[in-house]
């Protein structure tokens, strides 16, 4: 039985060595990485629900939805380095297809050539006389041209075959004419202008569906440590200009997979696999953070400055939070009520104070129905007496937070005053900081300089809570539309 191999936009998917092949550039893939994008060029633009695919690429196998959202995802990876991250499109509530040219490739496993197949469309028929029915030889013709007698029937009706196979192979290579000037002429009207790339933005990516609370939290550590011992940007929403691209997951062996890839140089700048305990929590996470600043060329000794929690208990707890806010943009008072379980253990951590303060405040501003101004003042009275411990490392996070309880309550000179020394404990400002200069701003009548300073917050992190934030947190802003709107 021939090898089908399949011809994927000037690439070869050659499935038996689970690569992908174009002009000496060669990527190899996993079996089941294979066998999922074969299955897809096999049956181009069909849309598949998880389930199906289970059944025809697992076999069946007990297998869960999220093996098939990953596989994608490591998929999507590779493609990606490839330039071609276009090929898998999802459609949402269905499931996804290959929306790419294809062409099957057969070969002949006893040769390596390849074959030319053609199913003629009598090629099942039981009418004997049409399967005898060719364009005659060389020889019969010229036997029936010297015979005196009058054609018979059989062959009228063989002329007549002979005739409709030369018409039928005309109309095929009409047709495949047609197609390739219709593909050329597209081709050369859908060329698109390179993207120029920011060398200094980050995307930080996780798995599109279900990723785990210990990896929204690790991936959030990292975006803060990012912020506050280095000059680059780091965002989780898409970039398509985003210099380099930061993939977190959990593999099938139960360890977090961390790579940083360069999409300038189409390298990998790092790449691991760790495993996270109890125990471990802390060295780990210190250890992956000095790693990736070495990569990125900030090599800092000093690593407290970016892990704010060095109990190895509360840091596995704190890994284990919930978000505050789902991705579909809506509060989760779970996070308030989990937290607070952390607190319990250690009520004088002014950082766990400062995370629980900071996130409330967030939810009282974006849904007021499940929260209080007075809880809130409580946590802020709560957060402003732990600090009075002389032993307690002040975080810029714990600055953010005491510069907003001071806002609230009104008092602009303490508020500018937190927020300085934030600045100093940080290379540079978050978006929830700039966002509070912009209130702060806005209360000094300093209306310009309050929209620049919400626009620079959306460029940092343009999602629907930051434009809620900059809209309603403390008070209601009245934003200029033109001069808020971050660039694309």
């Amino acid at each position: 039985m021939a090898w089908v191999n399949y011809k994927i936009n000037n690439w070869l998917l050659i499935t038996t060595e689970n690569c992908l092949y174009k002009s000496g550039k060669n990527y190899i893939l996993e079996p089941r990485i294979t066998k999922l994008l074969a299955f897809l060029a096999q049956h181009q633009g069909i849309v598949f629900t998880r389930d199906e695919l289970i059944e025809n690429v697992w076999d069946g196998a007990v297998v869960s939805e999220q093996v098939v959202t990953q596989s994608i995802f490591e998929l999507r990876k590779t493609l990606k380095k490839m330039d071609e991250d276009h090929w898998i499109i999802t459609i949402p509530k269905r499931g996804y297809k290959l929306d790419i040219d294809v062409q099957q490739i057969y070969v002949d496993p006893s040769t390596g050539f390849k074959l030319e197949e053609f199913h003629s469309s009598h090629e099942h028929t039981n009418d004997t006389s049409i399967q005898t029915s060719f364009p005659a030889g060389p020889m019969t013709r010229a036997f029936n041209e010297t015979s005196k007698e009058a054609p018979s029937i059989t062959v009228t009706h063989s002329n007549t075959i002979k005739w409709n196979h030369w018409f039928f192979d005309f109309c095929i290579l009409t047709m495949l004419l047609i197609t390739i000037i219709f593909i050329s002429w597209s081709n050369e009207k859908v060329i698109l202008p390179i993207a120029v790339l920011n060398p200094r933005l980050i995307h930080i990516e996780s798995p599109p569906q279900s990723p785990t609370n210990q990896l929204n939290s690790i991936a959030n550590i990292i975006k803060d440590s990012l912020f506050a011992s280095t000059n680059y940007i780091s965002s989780f929403s898409a970039q398509p200009t985003a210099g380099k691209t930061l993939s977190l997951y959990i593999n099938q062996q139960h360890q977090l997979h961390i790579e940083l890839f360069n999409n300038i140089s189409k390298t990998i700048m790092l790449q691991k696999n760790i495993h996270i305990d109890r125990n471990n929590a802390y060295i780990v996470i210190d250890k992956l953070l000095n790693e990736l600043m070495q990569s990125l060329n900030y090599n800092h000794k000093n690593t407290n400055n970016r892990l704010n929690l060095t109990n190895a208990n509360t840091l596995y707890g704190y890994l284990a939070l919930p978000n505050a806010i789902n991705n579909n943009g809506d509060t989760n008072i779970s996070y308030i009520k989990s937290i607070n379980e952390l607190i319990k253990d250690a009520p004088n951590n002014s950082y766990l104070l400062a995370k629980r303060y900071l996130a409330y405040s967030i939810m009282l501003t974006i849904n007021n129905k499940i929260t209080s101004m007075p809880t809130l003042m409580n946590y802020g009275k709560e957060l402003e007496k732990s600090i009075t411990n002389p032993s307690q490392i002040i975080s810029s996070e714990i600055y953010d937070a005491l510069a907003l309880n001071n806002l609230y309550q009104g008092d602009l000179i303490a508020s500018e005053h937190y927020l300085s020394l934030a600045a100093l404990q940080s290379k540079q400002n978050t978006a929830l900081r700039y966002i509070l200069l912009g209130k702060i701003s806005q209360l000094t009548h300093k209306q310009k300089q309050a929209n620049e300073y919400y626009s620079m917050a959306l460029y940092l992190d343009p999602s629907k809570e930051t434009q809620q934030l900059c809209e309603k947190l403390v008070f209601i802003s009245q934003i200029n539309a033109s001069e808020s709107t971050p660039p694309h």
